[in-house]
């Protein structure tokens, strides 16, 4: 779907919340997969409005980029974000913008 041709980024986010205790427990179960001292760079690849990407960010203390084909979506990352950590640009997973292993997660 190309979002960018419909207005669903507006309320994408909104419709997605299932607040601090869902994203906390969300956390919790990604740090079961990594050693989270180890993670110090992270790739949200489709990244969306970044209803993640802060989260992310600061239960890792880490530094995020997120990546998604939608303009409009990271608009709505950017406007939404609430730490430093994270960094949006546009792009695919056939091609992301970052050099091999750049990456902890």
């Amino acid at each position: 779907m190309d979002y960018d041709r419909t207005n669903i980024p507006e309320m994408y986010k909104r419709g997605r919340d299932h607040g601090p205790a869902f994203l906390e427990q969300w956390m919790t179960v990604v740090a079961t997969y990594v050693e989270p001292t180890q993670v110090h760079e992270i790739l949200d690849l489709g990244c969306g409005t970044g209803r993640f990407s802060d989260g992310l960010a600061v239960h890792f203390n880490a530094r995020l980029i997120g990546i998604d084909p939608s303009i409009k979506m990271l608009r709505q990352a950017l406007e939404g974000q609430t730490t430093p950590r994270a960094h949006y640009a546009i792009g695919v997973a056939e091609a992301v913008p970052l050099p091999a292993n750049s990456v902890d997660m």
